[in-house]
């Protein structure tokens, strides 16, 4: 079966549009993050908004903007901000209505830096049917805050991106914030980029979450919670301190 992935690009939650290097033409990190997307080449892009204004500027860069309005993405679970998942389902259905795309790629503006290739290599995982989610996973390093989620990885090595040889991919067996609930397998920052398939995502929306999901503030745990195989994909330095006020926001 062809496959037909689906890019969305979510912006901050604040609407606030950072400024970043001026050049010619000066852009927004929501739009430099977009374009790195669209240097993957994997598929449709487009740019989750919930800012009118944010939505105005990133449209007249040539990005197509779909608005999410917050107050239809439910109740937040009372432990974080809107759901990330849900933005992500709202987004979609909007521009999708007829599932046409069956995988769905979730990277938030934060990633300007975002290598394409890592992209590209996120595909793979989702080669196999029994793998509902997949997502990026980095060396954890002193930098990082405490409580930054982490996974629990057993490797593959059999495995072989050929778009990215330098990576490797394997199952995850659990998420925390705690190294010491990560008994299984090696451990690594989380990097909350995802690739879902459609159907995973529309179903995992709408269950309520898990009660190990409402202990961590990690979304990402009701997809394994639900029998889910979750893949990860190494990749070699990923900064994560722009997420250090949102990252529960995507986790």
């Amino acid at each position: 079966m062809e496959r037909n992935p689906l890019i969305v690009v979510s912006s901050r939650l604040d609407g606030v549009m950072d400024k970043v290097a001026q050049s010619e033409k000066s852009s927004s990190s929501l739009v430099t993050t977009w374009r790195r997307a669209k240097e993957a080449d994997v598929g449709n892009t487009i740019v989750d908004c919930h800012d009118a204004s944010v939505a105005n500027s990133i449209k007249g860069e040539g990005a197509y903007s779909v608005t999410t309005d917050l107050s239809e993405v439910g109740p937040n679970h009372n432990y974080k901000p809107p759901s990330g998942l849900a933005r992500v389902a709202q987004t979609v259905t909007k521009f999708d209505r007829f599932c046409n795309h069956d995988l769905i790629v979730h990277l938030p503006e934060h990633h300007m830096e975002m290598d394409p290739k890592f992209l590209r290599a996120l595909m793979y995982p989702l080669a196999s049917s029994e793998v509902g989610m997949a997502t990026l996973v980095t060396p954890i390093k002193r930098a990082m805050a405490e409580d930054v989620p982490k996974v629990s990885v057993n490797w593959n090595d059999e495995r072989v991106v050929y778009v990215m040889p330098e990576a490797r991919v394997g199952t995850i067996s659990n998420f925390s914030r705690s190294i010491e609930k990560l008994t299984e397998g090696e451990v690594y920052a989380h990097v909350p980029v995802f690739i879902y398939r459609r159907s995973a995502l529309d179903r995992v929306v709408n269950i309520p979450p898990s009660e190990r999901e409402l202990d961590e503030k990690i979304e990402a745990l009701r997809v394994l919670d639900l029998g889910y195989r979750v893949e990860a994909l190494f990749v070699p330095d990923v900064d994560l301190t722009d997420f250090e006020d949102e990252r529960a926001v995507y986790d």
